[in-house]
């Protein structure tokens, strides 16, 4: 008979119906069933199993797998607010200022937040991640002050008409053969 934990309710993570070892061998057809709605538990012996759909077991594991790096992040980047050394894989972070810095951990909490509870998609987050190294990178490297302090080539640029006639123009003709 299936029962409805109640020890994790608050957290809502263990909310699912309980179903005995014996349930599952003599009613597999309605297990599955309560499992393609939702996670199901299955007991024997004292022992645990969770039974669910691959697909939710799929974005649990992406879920999982971007927090590691996410709160490594977040915590690089307070530290580097804070003045301390942020962990050599985020020296980049010392590129921008505080207030920069905080934009930056607000993008990356809003897609982290959007990607759990609505869209799934954590390559967002990534690509945000992607975006502030890259402009870390720029900044530190001296190309973009170099290119703002260069003068300015007012030169008009030439039109494109001109150019696809002109390989036409130049083309050298030959006399047909006999």
């Amino acid at each position: 008979m299936a029962a409805t934990t109640l020890g994790l309710n608050r957290f809502s993570l263990f909310a699912d119906e309980v179903f005995s070892s014996t349930d599952l061998n003599r009613r597999a057809g309605e297990v599955l069933d309560h499992a393609s709605k939702g996670p199901v538990t299955i007991s024997r012996n004292r022992e645990m199993f969770a039974l669910l759909p691959r697909e939710s077991v799929a974005e649990l594991v992406k879920a999982v797998s971007q927090f590691g790096p996410t709160l490594d992040l977040l915590d690089a980047a307070l530290s580097a607010i804070d003045d301390i050394e942020p962990p050599s894989p985020f020296t980049w972070l010392k590129a921008f200022g505080a207030n920069d810095i905080r934009k930056m951990i607000r993008e990356v909490l809003a897609a982290s937040a959007s990607a759990l509870r609505e869209t799934g998609d954590w390559e967002i987050v990534s690509a945000i991640v992607h975006e502030w190294h890259e402009s870390a990178l720029v900044a530190t490297s001296g190309v973009l002050e170099k290119a703002m302090g260069s003068p300015a080539d007012e030169s008009p640029l030439p039109d494109p008409r001109e150019l696809i006639e002109a390989p036409k123009e130049s083309a050298p003709t030959t006399a047909p053969r006999a």
